[in-house]
């Protein structure tokens, strides 16, 4: 393996796992890529499931290191188990857990302001590790009139386009977004947006209904049945139709916007297929709204192994031509976020700009990250 190595870390809003990646990049190429994940123990991953606007500053405190140490856990385990040096590893790419994102400016101490805020120390998984790490990658987006998001489009730019087709890249995490590659397009051409739910509210419905933490290949949703006025009440949410940039998370997406909808007064199957339909429609929406055709869906990210939602987005959107990730022969379906952070890491340590201006609606390109010391 090379001797300039990239980890990059990412938990998303789902908080099934810790997503780990390692790669080499050289002037556009990357090589030696190996993704994996590891688990949270119960407690966190219980604690960051529940998170409410009610978090004490302690607990805030707290909870910030805690998670950082479980992050530095994962990584040793990830050296040992691909006997990767870690004075071969140049520096690590941190994401860190979104707890509150709000790309649109409110009101507060007399000013308007915009926000952000990541669970994770740098500096403390630096120490841990013993390995520099780049952390804090959104907000030097939004200090330039950016929404801090999607982060992804740079990635799927370098490595994922094809200059003969058109290419949509689609993510299905808590949140699901997408990125457009228009064949032989330039950067500054790529459209790359937040559609709405992703997992989430499947998630969430699944664990009240039936104590679980997923659906499993789809099945509980493809044993129900679709009930029309819900969809139509969940798709009447002015994000779903909301022209881009934009982003989303939990803030709108969550168990209040469940019961708003009257989720719960359909039967528990009926409840999930109405939500995975809800999930592939507004999906299939915002892709449909690009008004293009004989395009390749590439799909990643957890809800790529809901098979019946993945049925539903090709009923919604037929012209797709789905695949899975695929990048140098690897499946990178799990694992393209974890890339993502390592890039990011490598852009910040070589001194090159991280985000897209026309994809975020900042103001100019700055380099994202803040670089913790080992």
């Amino acid at each position: 393996m090379s001797k300039d190595l990239y980890i990059g870390i990412m938990t998303g809003t789902s908080v099934d796992a810790i997503d780990i990646a390692i790669a080499s990049f050289n002037d556009g190429i990357i090589d030696d890529i190996i993704t994996d994940e590891f688990d949270f123990t119960t407690g966190l991953q219980n604690e960051l499931k529940s998170l409410t606007n009610s978090i004490s500053l302690k607990t805030l405190s707290q909870l910030n290191i805690h998670y950082t140490e479980e992050i530095a856990v994962a990584v040793n385990e990830f050296l040992s188990k691909y006997r990767i040096e870690k004075s071969d590893v140049k520096s690590i790419g941190f994401h860190g857990q979104t707890i509150w994102h709000q790309p649109d400016s409110d009101l507060y101490l007399g000013e308007m302001v915009r926000s952000t805020y990541q669970l994770g120390s740098a500096s403390y998984l630096a120490i841990k590790t013993g390995i520099d790490t780049v952390g804090d990658f959104r907000t030097a987006d939004m200090a330039v009139g950016g929404q801090g998001a999607p982060l992804i489009p740079i990635f799927d730019y370098a490595f994922l386009r094809n200059d003969a087709a058109d290419t949509i890249v689609l993510n299905i995490g808590g949140i699901a977004n997408i990125t457009y590659l228009p064949a032989g397009g330039s950067k500054n051409e790529v459209i790359a947006f937040d559609t709405g739910p992703g997992n989430c509210l499947i998630d969430l419905a699944m664990k009240k209904l039936f104590d679980k933490d997923y659906d499993k290949n789809g099945e509980t949703g493809r044993n129900g049945k679709l009930n029309e006025a819900t969809l139509d009440s969940l798709m009447s949410e002015p994000f779903i139709d909301k022209n881009n940039p934009k982003s989303t998370g939990k803030e709108l997406f969550n168990a209040v916007f469940l019961e708003k909808h009257n989720v719960y007064t359909l039967s528990p199957e009926d409840a999930i297929s109405t939500l995975t339909h809800y999930t592939a429609m507004s999906i299939a929406h915002n892709i449909n709204k690009l008004s293009i055709s004989d395009f390749t869906l590439k799909i990643a990210g957890g809800g790529a192994r809901n098979t019946f939602l993945v049925d539903l987005l090709q009923r919604y959107s037929p012209k797709a031509k789905i695949e899975t990730t695929l990048l140098n022969g690897v499946n990178i379906s799990d694992g393209r976020e974890s890339l993502l952070m390592a890039y990011l890491a490598y852009l910040r340590i070589e001194k090159k700009f991280g985000n897209i201006p026309s994809v975020t609606g900042a103001s100019r390109e700055v380099i994202l990250g803040a670089l913790a010391k080992s």
